[in-house]
């Protein structure tokens, strides 16, 4: 990794890098005005609400302005041609403030719900499989309370479009899943036709319960990179999976605090990074 303890705490050097998106250090992400949340869509979202309901997931096709997530796409670009690590896209507001523009989504499936400081950014290439294999997001018994409301999401979201050609999600619907309720490390395929590849454009929201098997495909050497970021969020009176205090968009989420939440991520997710990279990441968390 192409960067050092001291040049990734200065917020001067991550705004040379990536002048069209901002860093807001001192003032509440919730105060920064990016305008009114899309709402939503009368026809699309029953759909979406059954769909999670039955099948653990649901896709909502073009939520974000494309606009936007192109800028953040290029934000990964530049931090590919430095070396840097896609996930120290989390410095900069636009990739937090994705979260408040998917209010009216979260409201409705959790209630009053948290922001859990648990991150991750995608870029896959066809010559590396960086795309995660098969797996649950959490192996754990099922805790629901509030039987109108669900506890745990995982939300994905595409920064490119995703075709035939591209590293796709697919996912084993919740109702197509022997083991989906006991939620168990076991994934069994029974039929190859119960599996459901997830496209869409880019700035789309593809969301699953974290009990959902799911896993991403192989890139073909003939499409472009895909780019994606993903994030969790939970009923806030849901059990906690020890991920941390939630994000509180009523304070500043400082530099500082961006860098430790990113740290801990490469420690818990990265499949790739050696002991340097292992070792950097430790010193973030601890400042």
């Amino acid at each position: 990794m192409n960067l050092d303890f001291d040049t990734c705490q200065s917020i001067e050097f991550w705004q040379q890098l990536c002048p069209q998106l901002s860093i807001s250090d001192s003032t509440a992400l919730g105060e920064i005005d990016c305008g009114q949340p899309p709402q939503l869509d009368a026809e699309k979202w029953p759909t979406c609400k059954t769909t999670i309901a039955q099948d653990g997931y649901f896709a909502y096709d073009g939520w974000f302005d494309p606009k936007k997530i192109d800028l953040m796409a290029e934000c990964f670009l530049q931090l590919e041609q430095q070396g840097i690590h896609p996930v120290f896209a989390f410095v900069y507001d636009d990739f937090w403030r994705l979260l408040l523009e998917m209010r009216p989504m979260f409201s409705d499936l959790l209630g009053q719900y948290d922001c859990v400081p648990a991150v991750w950014s995608w870029f896959v290439r066809p010559e590396a499989q960086t795309a995660f294999p098969p797996h649950r997001d959490q192996v754990r018994e099922v805790f629901i309370e509030d039987e109108d409301h669900l506890d745990y999401l995982t939300i994905w979201i595409p920064l490119t479009d995703l075709n035939h050609l591209s590293s796709s999600i697919c996912v084993l619907p919740a109702s197509l899943d022997p083991d989906y309720e006991e939620c168990t490390k076991n994934i069994r395929v029974e039929n190859l036709q119960d599996v459901r590849s997830l496209q869409g454009t880019r700035g789309s929201v593809f969301c699953w319960t974290t009990q959902l098997a799911h896993w991403g495909t192989q890139q073909s050497e003939h499409a472009p990179p895909r780019m994606s970021v993903g994030y969790y969020v939970k009923r806030s009176n849901a059990e906690s999976m020890d991920d941390g205090p939630p994000i509180n968009f009523n304070q500043p989420l400082s530099l500082r605090q961006r860098l430790a939440i990113i740290g801990q991520q490469i420690i818990d997710y990265s499949r790739t990074a050696d002991d340097a990279e292992l070792s950097f990441a430790a010193k973030l968390v601890s400042g």
